[in-house]
């Protein structure tokens, strides 16, 4: 669905009761809008979180007018036909139990308008960015909504801000140009919290192998442990060593041994739950969390986590290679004083296993 700008806004309003923007009030209108921009830009430096800074841009625009109902923000990737918002505000979301739009209200290359359908047609024929007023037409408030997408650099990322006007004439005489500024804004702060986020991403994760790195897991093992305290449940750690790889690389050359520690990893994660924490321990071990897992469970997945890297070579490059892994386990309980003691007991756990292996692959 596409429009060009304002094409819509030629039809009559919906209703004559619709309110009709006051020109004469547009450069007191630019100017109190002109100043909501201004505060949000001298506070946006105070906060690195791109939603409360994206519902800080809604509210303050909203507090800058009165003519303006509901600010809605979108991002959707993917396939997605509804997309729930981001960010919105305002007062008509007491009109709508449903404030997400149509994927195919992004399908513009720039600013579009829409004004209410006219009186008489059925709501099924609401136009997208009316959608949320469906199942109650007469009880929509907004008479017009300006939708402006917004850029990313992920080409399959897309996002949208839509503003929604009590009167139809209300973006005819204000332009574009004001509301593309806030659209701006909520770019930088989208493209920033992004940023924030890969930054922090690399500070918690290992280069190598993408898991967390031994710092992070022991912060999440911290958390994991007061959670298990707090609900009374039970939790295990697991913590596996790749046997024999001094000899891996010497055989085939440290860029293929590093290799084959980032393949290993992957397929390590894929035989674990999706609710179980993978981390990097030392340069050939690695510990996993095992939340709601008690020692029995525990030791069921090492057996089936050492069985499949027996059973399944690790492809790399042109070379089949089959791992040997000694694997503890540790469950935390009453028995067990804090995180190191439960480390220290499935430390001890490994060394008690990797004396059941054969001398050929140490």
């Amino acid at each position: 669905m596409r429009f060009n700008i304002f094409s819509s806004l030629q039809r009559s309003p919906a209703s004559s009761a619709k309110p009709v923007f006051d020109y004469s009030t547009v450069e007191i209108e630019r100017a109190r809008l002109t100043g909501a921009l201004h505060a949000l830009l001298e506070t946006l430096p105070q906060s690195y979180s791109g939603r409360e800074n994206i519902k800080l841009l809604c509210h303050e625009i909203l507090g800058a007018t009165s003519h303006l109902r509901f600010v809605w923000v979108g991002f959707f990737e993917g396939d997605s036909t509804r997309i729930n918002p981001y960010a919105a505000a305002g007062d008509c979301a007491a009109e709508s139990a449903d404030w997400r739009l149509a994927s195919n209200c992004f399908d513009s290359v720039g600013p579009y308008s829409q004004a209410i359908p006219e009186t008489g047609r059925s709501a099924a024929d609401f136009d997208a960015l009316f959608e949320p007023w469906r199942a109650n037409p007469d009880g929509c408030s907004a008479s017009c909504a300006l939708a402006i997408p917004l850029r990313s650099e992920k080409r399959a990322l897309r996002g949208m801000i839509v503003f929604y006007a009590d009167s139809f004439d209300y973006f005819a005489h204000l332009g574009v140009p004001m509301f593309q500024a806030f659209c701006n804004v909520a770019e930088i702060i989208w493209k920033q919290s992004n940023l924030m986020h890969l930054v922090t991403q690399k500070t918690q994760q290992d280069p190598l192998t993408g898991l967390m790195n031994r710092r992070h897991i022991m912060l999440e093992l911290e958390r994991e442990i007061a959670r298990a305290e707090q609900a009374e449940q039970p939790l295990s750690i697991l913590i596996c060593r790749v046997e024999g790889f001094n000899k891996l690389n010497a055989l085939y050359g440290w860029i293929a041994s590093d290799a084959i520690l980032a393949v290993f990893s992957k397929e390590a994660v894929e035989q674990m739950r999706p609710q179980d924490i993978g981390g990097r321990w030392t340069g050939v071990e690695f510990l996993f969390i095992l939340p709601g897992t008690d020692a029995q469970a525990a030791v069921s997945l090492a057996h089936r986590l050492r069985d499949h890297f027996l059973a399944n070579p690790v492809n790399v490059k042109n070379w089949s290679i089959r791992l040997a892994l000694t694997v503890g386990t540790a469950t935390y309980s009453k028995h067990i004083i804090g995180l190191d003691d439960l480390i220290l007991h499935a430390i001890q756990d490994m060394a008690s296993a990797s004396d059941e292996l054969p001398s050929s692959i140490l």
